[in-house]
């Protein structure tokens, strides 16, 4: 049986079945032109493309009535048809094989596009030479859209960018081939190094915080050290008063039991103590506090004269140690500003310090508690501004007034 014997329907069956083999050949062609392969296969491929096209010829000017026949036996069309689908499935298989083992342009551009590394070549008025996959889509999470001016695209692009839960750092560099400066931009992944980084930088900031306390505590223990330090002192001087105390009397009742010249010795040295105009420096108000200050980094600036009543001393003295420890703690600053006026009688001090502002309203609690009731109990009071910045306003009575301790 021939061609022209067969029922029209199976001869548009074989046509169509024709037609996807010479799809298949035109495919394999191209696959092979555009990845360099230049050999024998593609000639032979070329060769049963062509033998394809022919039987494919013959059967459309039949199919229009070109041509009265084409008596060709049905058994070896069919079996050239077969063997040219064969052989094309062979051929896409085979190009496979020889991308493997051989490196080609296309080759090239799909390691290109596989580098994780964004990379762009471009010349000087911004014409891209080669643009990987990689920076493609960083250009779009930047720009919107693909590179089109890459000159543009450097300008625009900042030194990190984030895009899919990576961060990339964008590098230019200025190349020089065969006497042409090449331009390249790189996008490296440094997600890794930049998570690090901002653990380091966390674990810096709860050190700082840390260290901050532990100064503050150092601190404190060396304000209440020179307090007790002070105190003993104190004590001392009035143990040895009272020591003297006792020896006159005992002079004055028994006197041969007491040797004159050592009690008037003792007596002379409490009262030059007691008589001397120049205290000593410990002596001095607010010594211990300033010397707190300089041991936690903190300048006072005080603006004003702070009262040197000996009753108000140790209030000023309790609200100065709670701002010195708030501004190192929480607003990590190195100047507490105190400025000091007198109005109505009263002693009015303002402190804030040169950190950073509260974020929200201040809720009193712990140092700030336990001064309000020092303040309150000296007959004064406290008032807390959180914003824009943090003033700690503290009122205590006037030397006209009388205090809670009546002096």
């Amino acid at each position: 049986m021939t061609y022209t014997l067969l029922p029209e329907i199976i001869r548009g069956i074989l046509l169509v079945f024709t037609t996807v083999i010479l799809i298949i050949y035109l495919a394999a062609i191209i696959r092979m032109l555009i990845i360099g392969m230049r050999n024998l296969m593609l000639a032979v491929t070329v060769a049963a493309a062509l033998l394809g096209f022919i039987l494919y010829q013959f059967m459309c000017n039949y199919q229009e009535s070109d041509i009265d026949s084409f008596d060709f036996p049905v058994i070896a069309l069919v079996m050239i048809l077969v063997l040219l689908f064969v052989f094309s499935i062979y051929a896409f298989v085979y190009i496979s094989g020889w991308k493997q083992k051989n490196i080609s342009r296309l080759s090239v551009n799909e390691a290109f596009d596989r580098i994780p590394t964004g990379l762009c070549y471009y010349m000087a008025d911004g014409t891209p030479i080669m643009v990987n996959e990689s920076m493609q889509q960083i250009s779009r999470k930047v720009t919107g859209r693909s590179i089109v001016d890459a000159t543009d695209f450097a300008a625009k692009a900042p030194e990190l960018v984030h895009n899919e839960e990576k961060v990339y750092s964008i590098r230019q560099n200025t190349l020089n081939i065969d006497g042409r400066e090449v331009y390249e931009l790189t996008a490296a992944d440094i997600s890794r190094e930049y998570e690090l980084s901002r653990r380091l930088e966390l674990q810096c900031s709860r050190a700082r915080v840390i260290n901050n306390r532990l100064k503050a505590l150092m601190g404190t223990i060396e304000y209440v050290t020179m307090n007790r330090e002070l105190f003993q002192l104190k004590r001392t001087l009035h143990d040895n008063i009272g020591q003297s105390i006792l020896i006159a009397k005992r002079y004055l009742t028994v006197p041969d039991s007491v040797d004159k010249k050592e009690m008037l010795d003792f007596w002379r040295d409490n009262i030059n103590h007691l008589i001397n105009g120049q205290p000593e420096e410990w002596e001095l108000p607010y010594y211990v506090i300033s010397k707190e200050a300089d041991r936690l980094g903190i300048r006072l600036d005080i603006r004003g004269v702070l009262p040197e009543e000996t009753d108000l001393i140790p209030v000023v003295d309790a609200a100065i140690s709670t701002q010195l420890g708030n501004t190192l703690k929480h607003a990590d600053g190195t100047v507490v500003t105190i400025t000091v006026t007198e109005e109505d009688n009263r002693y009015i001090l303002k402190m804030t310090n040169d950190g950073r502002p509260p974020e929200s309203e201040i809720t009193e609690r712990g140092g700030l508690t336990n001064l309000r009731n020092i303040v309150e109990e000296a007959g004064g009071s406290m008032e807390i501004t959180s914003l824009p910045r943090f003033i700690m306003t503290v009122i205590l009575p006037g030397k006209g007034e009388e205090s809670i301790y009546g002096l």
